[in-house]
This record gives structure tokens, C-alpha cells and sequence, in this order.
């Protein structure tokens, strides 16, 4: 399973980055950390570090080396791989955060909702329902089409009226994804990067709303053309 660390084009010019994640080191192993495209494909030389402090972290620090050398986001700055060990479900959450820009000033941080991984071997139907809810999508960032993942509590109810809609960043409804019935546990809904009326979004951050009866639950999207 990769886990990809990303920075978005709001970002005007990035030379240095630095990532601290946990996970449950009895759900899965870490594997691999690897820079990413962004690091990859920098026209300068690249200082990069993955540092596993415990069984259940992995650090990651990359720098464009050079004075005044940088790259130009968007794209991937780590990949990470990881390994099922056991049955079970995972968080990996971004503990720290770092991002520099070309004078080395250190830019705001986003932490979003944590990524889940499932180790089951369940091979039809569904997962079982997720204490609380949860809504998440791969891969992300996507191009051209992502999946969207729903995780009903049981507390929910088996075909509660169901809502999942698309929005831009001005708050505009670019496509109702969903409406009907949706079971307790995990669903998953195909967006192929479209609007409502059928044409092509342009790339950018997006955000995935569901409501079922009072639960209401977001996920960015990020859609790189």
C-alpha cells in the first residue's frame, strides 16, 4: 500500500521538506520511503533522509541543494510503502510537518484527515461499519478518476437516505455524486473527474461532502491534469 505525501499549487516554490507519520507497527510494516516526483525531477541535487526512529514512525527530509534552487509544486514529495502483517485497521497520521520555500521560510502547514489501511481478507461485501464514520478516496491526488469511499457507522441504519456531493473551492456544487440509500459499512462511489453537466473539471482542490440524516463527512480531493 503507498501512502503519497503531497503539496498542492498553492505553494509558489518549495526547496526543503521534512515528514514525520506513526501507524500501528503490528497492523503493518514499513517497507520503503522514496522521494517523489517533485524531488525526483528537480533540476538540482537533492539532499534526501528516511530515518525509522521507531517501529512505529517513519521520518522523511528531502532539500534541493544550491543556493536559491528550488522546485515548483504541485506534485508528490514522498512516497511511502507498507506491508500487512496482521488483520486489523490503521491509521497513518502525519505527526510534523515542515515545508520551506526558496528563502528557506517555513510555509503553513494542512494536516488533513488521517489515511486508514485495512488488512482483511474479506473478498466480497463489505468491511465492517467504522465507529464514527469515515470518508476517504484513492488515490489522491488523481488523474483523471478517484474513488470515494464511505464508511457508515451500524448506528446509521441500513439504506439511510444518503447524499455525497462534489464542491469546488468557492463552495459551488460541481456534481451530485450520490443520492439513495447507502448500508451500514463501506461503499464506494466512482468519480470520473466530471461536472454535473458532463465536462471535464479543471485540476485543482476539490471537496467531498456526505450527509446521511445528522452525519455530515469531508474529504479533499486533489485532481492534477
Amino acid at each position: 500500500c503507498p501512502l503519497y505525501v503531497h503539496v498542492d499549487d498553492g505553494v509558489d516554490s518549495l526547496s526543503c521538506a521534512e515528514c514525520v507519520l506513526s501507524f500501528d507497527s503490528t497492523v503493518v510494516l514499513l517497507v520503503s520511503a522514496r522521494k517523489g516526483p517533485l524531488f525526483n525531477e528537480a533540476l538540482f541535487p537533492v539532499f534526501f533522509v528516511p530515518d525509522a526512529p521507531s517501529a512505529d514512525t517513519i521520518s522523511v527530509a528531502a532539500c534541493v541543494l544550491g543556493y536559491r534552487s528550488y522546485i515548483i509544486p504541485p506534485g508528490s514529495l514522498f512516497e511511502i510503502t507498507f506491508e500487512a502483517l496482521a488483520l486489523g485497521a490503521t491509521d497513518i497520521g502525519i505527526e510534523r510537518i515542515s515545508v520551506l520555500d526558496i528563502d528557506r521560510n517555513q510555509l503553513d502547514e494542512n494536516i488533513g484527515q488521517p489515511g486508514r489501511i485495512i488488512v482483511t481478507t474479506q473478498t466480497g461485501g463489505t468491511v465492517p461499519p467504522v465507529e464514527g464514520g469515515r470518508l476517504s478516496n484513492y488515490p489522491n491526488p488523481f488523474n483523471p478518476a478517484t474513488t470515494i469511499v464511505l464508511e457508515l457507522p451500524a448506528g446509521s441504519g441500513d439504506g439511510r437516505s444518503t447524499e455525497i456531493d462534489i464542491y469546488d473551492t468557492a463552495g459551488r456544487t460541481v456534481r451530485r455524486l450520490f443520492s439513495g440509500a447507502a448500508p451500514a459499512g463501506r461503499s464506494e462511489i466512482h468519480w470520473d473527474g466530471t461536472s454535473d453537466a458532463g465536462s471535464a473539471v479543471s485540476s485543482g482542490l476539490y471537496m467531498a461532502v456526505s450527509r446521511t440524516g445528522p452525519l455530515r463527512l469531508e474529504r479533499k480531493l486533489v485532481l492534477i491534469r
